[in-house]
This record gives structure tokens, C-alpha cells and sequence, in this order.
């Protein structure tokens, strides 16, 4: 493959506070611990972070799309405005992240042609799907009404509990109950937190999902002390996923990635309403008007779809992603139009209808505009792609 077939990118690793001084480091090879936390590594052509280029006219992934749109994207550039649809990461939550939901892309156009950029910036949907690399921590999805009440009980927290009493009569009473916690007047807001952690820390002492669940937010207000977000974490769904295990989460679902390392794909949007856990801009009116009180996040193991090939199954029209584990037998690479190969490990050969060849090692990875179709890997590794989704 020429370079007019391949491109070699040069990821952006972002250094936000909440970000590991381990994880992503030790992905790429690089000493540890790091001077600055890292929280993600992009590969992709998102404005905020566009990978960089190797040896190509162009700088970044970002002109080089804008440049030939169709001859990068093929049938699809139309479809997604010029646009790589998808964007992959790797995501190393040191601490948690804000408390956060996506809209649809139906609601994100309604809210801009009502307020312009002053909510969403752009007029997609965010699906997202997480794969686990190491251990990950998460909070995901509203628990069911019953399931909050049993936890409120078990706080013994007077205030939350006549809140879930005043919610029961609700038409939808998880949405009444959310709606009630985030509108404690600011006044309060570090009193209640307050109460909260110190009933978590006692009932973290029980060995069961609450247990967990408990200790986990007590872990939480050391980052986020006096956060409304650590009330709210009491209605969601606690879970730690293990390595191969995913989440898809689509638009609506209400989520917080505590800690953690693993691969992240995602709708190149930047759309997010947040809710706690941030010094960034909350907008409660416009979580409470796009959260999806039945939707908790689709987990799952990724599907065999032949030797040495899985798919992680997502609901998304943006993306899929793929994992292969290559041998000395070649595979062909699946996925159509645009895709990125992100090697995690080992050592990987990419193998061009005419023989030509790239290879990406620990860490490396590659664009290949949609005109490369037909390629085959061979070698040693653990090779992640990431496409659009087949017809």
C-alpha cells in the first residue's frame, strides 16, 4: 500500500486533571509516571484533537478528509457531510468523569434550530461504545425505581426518602426522583453530599452490589467532595466491567466513567450535557429533557465472526469496531468504507490486493481511506478497527 493508500497517524494525547499518570503511558511505551495526567489518546479527524500525519502533504487527518472528502469516505461522504463519522480512543479515567447524557441526533437539531451553538455544537447524535483494556470502573444507566428506594432505605437518609415518596406517583418515577435530587437548592447542595458520603461510607462495609456500589462513591468524594453528582450516582447502575467486556451506550443513557483503561469509539460529535462531577458547565434543564429513564447501556462480549475476528456490537449507525488476532494465517480485514487499525499490541502486516505493505506495531496506527478495500492482515498482534456499519 503507497502512501496515497495508507496514511500513518501521529495520535493527540489530551491531559485533562482527571486523567492517569499510568495507564496510557504504558500503552505507548513511555516512561512512567507521566509529568501531566493523560486521559485520552485520539485517532481520528475531530476538530478538537485531528491525528496528526507521517510523511503526508497534509498535516492532519482533518485536512485530508476536507481535502477529498469522497475519495477518503467514499459513498458515504455525502451521507455524513464531508465528515469521518467516527472517531477512536484510548480512555484512562484516573478519577471519575462528569456525570453526562447525549442526545439523539433528532433532539441536538432541535436545541440548536431553538438556541443555536449556545447547547450543542454541532447536529449529531454521540453514541458510544467502551471496551475494557484493564478493569473499568462505570456508572451507567438509571436503576429501577424500586432498586433506588431499596438503596435510599438502606442510607437511611430522611430527606432522600421523602423525596422517593413524593416520586412513586410520578408517571415516570426515576425521572421524578432524578429531577428532584438535581433541583436541591445550591444552599444545600454540600450538606446533602455531605450526608450522603457518610451514609455510603457505613453501608460500603456490606458485602453486595450495594456494597460496591457505596464504596465506590465514597472513592468518588475524595476527587468530588460536596458534588450533587455523588446523589445522583445513588440512582445508577455501578458495574465494573472486565477485560473484553463492552458497553454500547446510545443517546439518552446517563453515565460517569470512574477509572480505568480501555478502547472507546464514538460518533464524531462533540454533544454532551453534564450534570456533576465537573467544573465544567452543567445544563440540568437539558439532561432532565434528553435522559432516558429505561435505557442502562447494552453490555455484552464481543460476537466471533470468524477465525480471529470479533465484532463488538453496537446499536450505532456511525460506527463498528472490530478485533483481530492476527497469525500466520492471513485474515482479511473486515469493515467497508473508511476505516482506522489501531494495533494494541504485538506486531501486524496489512496486505494490499497487489502486494504492498504496512506495518504497525505496539501502539501504531493507520488510516485507510474507503478505496482500500480489499486488505488482509498477517503477523502477531491484537489489532482493533474501527468502521462504518455494512448495509
Amino acid at each position: 500500500m503507497t502512501r496515497r493508500t495508507v496514511h500513518r497517524l501521529i495520535p493527540v494525547v489530551f491531559n485533562d486533571d482527571w486523567g492517569s499518570h499510568v495507564s496510557i503511558a504504558s500503552v505507548t511505551g513511555r516512561r512512567i509516571p507521566t509529568e501531566q495526567p493523560e486521559s485520552e489518546l485520539w485517532m481520528g479527524a475531530h476538530e478538537a484533537g485531528p491525528a496528526g500525519l507521517v510523511d503526508s502533504p497534509h498535516a492532519t487527518l482533518l485536512d485530508l478528509v476536507a481535502a477529498d472528502p469522497s475519495g477518503t469516505l467514499g459513498e458515504i461522504a455525502d451521507e455524513f457531510g464531508g465528515r469521518l463519522p467516527f472517531l477512536l480512543k484510548v480512555l484512562a479515567p484516573g478519577k471519575a468523569i462528569s456525570i453526562q447524557v447525549h442526545p439523539t441526533q433528532e433532539q441536538a437539531v432541535e436545541q440548536r434550530q431553538l438556541s443555536g451553538d449556545a447547547v450543542y455544537v454541532d447536529d449529531w447524535a454521540k453514541p458510544e461504545l467502551l471496551l475494557a483494556l484493564a478493569p473499568f470502573e462505570v456508572f451507567v444507566g438509571l436503576r429501577e425505581f424500586e432498586e433506588s428506594v431499596a438503596l435510599i432505605d438502606r442510607l437511611a437518609l430522611a430527606d432522600l426518602i421523602g423525596l422517593a415518596a413524593d416520586a412513586r406517583h410520578a408517571g415516570d418515577p426515576v425521572h421524578a426522583l432524578l429531577t428532584a435530587i438535581l433541583s436541591t437548592p445550591p444552599g444545600e447542595v454540600a450538606d446533602l453530599a455531605r450526608r450522603v458520603v457518610a451514609s455510603c461510607v457505613r453501608v460500603s462495609a456490606t458485602d453486595d452490589e450495594f456494597g460496591e456500589a457505596t464504596a465506590a462513591i465514597v472513592g468518588i468524594a475524595e476527587d468530588h467532595p460536596d458534588d450533587i453528582g455523588l446523589a445522583v450516582l445513588l440512582l445508577m447502575h455501578h458495574r465494573v466491567l472486565h477485560p473484553g467486556e463492552f458497553i454500547d451506550v446510545a443517546a439518552g443513557v446517563l453515565h460517569s466513567y470512574v477509572r480505568g483503561l480501555g478502547i472507546e469509539v464514538l460518533a464524531n460529535s462533540d454533544n454532551v450535557v453534564r450534570a456533576g462531577l465537573t467544573a465544567k458547565p452543567v445544563n440540568v434543564p437539558e439532561l432532565l429533557r434528553i435522559v432516558d429513564t429505561s435505557a442502562d447501556g447494552v453490555a455484552g462480549r464481543p460476537r466471533r465472526l470468524s477465525d480471529g475476528v470479533e465484532i463488538f456490537d453496537s446499536a450505532s449507525d456511525r460506527f463498528r469496531l472490530f478485533r483481530i488476532d492476527a497469525s500466520a494465517d492471513p485474515i482479511a480485514l473486515p469493515g467497508g468504507g473508511p476505516r482506522i487499525a489501531f494495533c494494541l499490541r504485538g506486531r501486524v502486516e496489512l496486505v494490499g490486493p497487489t502486494g504492498e505493505v504496512a506495518v504497525v506495531g505496539d501502539a501504531e496506527s493507520l488510516f485507510l481511506p474507503a478505496s482500500t478495500a480489499a486488505i488482509t492482515a498477517t503477523g502477531d498482534g491484537e489489532l482493533y478497527v474501527v468502521a462504518t456499519p455494512a448495509d
